[in-house]
């Protein structure tokens, strides 16, 4: 592991007071309300200090989106490795994507708010690569799972619909409920109490479309995501839903 001079550690030391700061005025102010000399002022600093780290403030908040994204991939990482059958380990990532948004809503609301055409018009093609990369790592993480699968037996996949477009579908299910809680129209006022409830259901649903084996008829998958919580997540299921116990997958229905 390469050593880091004083100076070097010096620089990373104050971007990730840029950043820390820069985090608080967003989430305080928003994007518009962001602004560099309001980073300087919060740091005591030269407004060039600031601009020394970054050309702009799209690239801060790529850089805080980033820093979400390494969060939850650390979280995925660890449900990946889960030691059960493959579908159980998909239910494993899953539940580390609602741990991260149940645990994280500010990083997702920045997460969010990366995505608007304001900011990636803006930003390096570095720094969107580098989002990109991160993203590609959990995908990489969830096409492997499909492919212990179907090395496994426990699932077969028409020709025509490959390893991707399932993955695809299950990433969407996740992305759509981090989204929910920031919509403009709550979950609730469609009649949906909780979206990652809705998102583990209908996560199951879709396996058990794709005779991904074993079936939720053939499994306590219930069992299996408290087992989860317990072995891969104690404390961040503690701080989450509290008593762990108490918060169970529903089952699909039907």
């Amino acid at each position: 592991m390469k050593t880091l001079t004083p100076k070097k550690i010096e620089i990373q030391q104050r971007e990730a007071a840029l950043l820390d700061a820069a985090r608080t005025i967003v989430l305080r102010r928003g994007y518009h309300g962001l602004t560099m000399e309001r980073i300087a002022q919060a740091l005591n600093c030269a407004k060039a200090t600031v601009y020394q780290h970054f050309p702009c403030k799209e690239e801060i908040i790529l850089a805080l989106a980033h820093r979400s994204l390494e969060i939850k991939g650390g979280l995925v990482e660890r449900a990946a490795r889960y030691p059960g059958r493959a579908r159980e380990r998909m239910l494993a990532v899953a539940e580390a994507a609602q741990l991260f948004a149940r645990l994280y809503p500010n990083e997702v609301r920045i997460f969010l708010l990366m995505n608007a055409e304001a900011i990636t018009q803006k930003a390096s093609s570095e720094s969107l690569w580098r989002m990109r990369r991160a993203a590609h790592h959990t995908v990489g993480i969830m096409n492997g799972i499909l492919r212990d699968a179907i090395a496994q037996g426990d699932l077969v996949l028409d020709p025509d619909r490959g390893i991707e477009e399932f993955t695809y579908q299950l990433w969407l299910l996740g992305e759509n409920s981090k989204a929910a809680i920031w919509s403009w129209m709550p979950p609730a006022e469609l009649g949906v109490k909780d979206p990652f409830d809705a998102m583990m259901r209908n996560g199951q649903i879709l396996g058990d479309a794709y005779g991904w084996r074993p079936l939720s008829s053939e499994w306590d998958y219930a069992e299996t995501l408290q087992r989860i919580r317990q072995e891969v997540f104690p404390g961040e299921s503690r701080r989450a839903y509290g008593i762990r116990e108490e918060h169970v997958i529903a089952k699909p229905v039907g």
